[in-house]
């Protein structure tokens, strides 16, 4: 992994546009088209779609959690600076991305796919789409996927901070589940979870980085 601000730039830089085109082919050729389908296929009949979107709720849990772990474990080093901290990258991974993702909803201002909470306006109901810049409020709230950006931070983080392809595999499943639950009872827009996914997986890449980065300093301040 290339720590050079040059080298993270460039590479934020390519995914954001990548991310940025893709969302725009979703919006203009595939959203319209991806929902009525969903919607005629009336996959949300099938409980287990509905039940995998409710990873999301466990590794939130599970972060909050850890970060009770992590207060009393730290306190009981006598040099915590010695100590890798994994869980705590993932749990920043998750916390930090949520806060981003709430922040972008406001100026995208985007529809739901679907009619699913105080009868908000939506392409299946009330075939109302598009973005409504800087409205505020839960029926313009689709944008980006909320859940998608949590699936993501918390695989990537897993994936970049644990070697054992068991975890890896299980993150990729858990991400993967939630992605297609959301989907498959049209709670969002494939474009929003290709946000989404951007979101939580640039925000875990960078905690990785972050860390990785401190930690070399300090372990080279250490030794010198």
């Amino acid at each position: 992994m290339n720590y050079s601000i040059s080298s993270l730039f460039r590479k934020t830089l390519l995914s954001l546009v990548t991310t940025i085109l893709l969302i725009l082919l979703c919006y203009f050729w595939a959203d319209l088209t991806f929902a009525f389908w969903i919607d005629h296929e009336n996959f949300k009949r099938f409980p287990i779609f509905n039940y995998a979107t409710h990873f999301v709720d466990l590794i939130m849990i599970w972060s909050a959690l850890y970060y009770f772990y992590f207060a009393w474990s730290f306190s009981k080093q006598r040099d915590p600076r010695e100590k890798s901290w994994p869980g705590l990258i993932i749990a920043n991974s998750v916390s930090i991305s949520i806060f981003i993702k709430d922040a972008l909803k406001a100026p995208f201002g985007r529809y739901w796919p679907s009619t699913w909470t105080n009868n908000n306006p939506s392409l299946i109901h009330d075939h109302a789409y598009g973005f409504h810049w800087f409205h505020q409020g839960v029926i313009y709230q689709s944008f980006p996927s909320g859940h998608t950006t949590v699936a993501l931070a918390f695989l990537t983080a897993l994936w970049l901070t644990y070697s054992n392809r068991y975890f890896r595999c299980l993150g990729l499943l858990v991400a993967l589940s939630i992605i297609i639950g959301l989907l498959a009872n049209n709670y969002h827009f494939l474009g929003d979870c290709v946000a989404g996914a951007w979101v939580g997986a640039t925000t875990a890449y960078y905690i990785v980085v972050a860390s990785r980065t401190f930690s070399y300093s300090s372990t080279r301040a250490k030794s010198q």
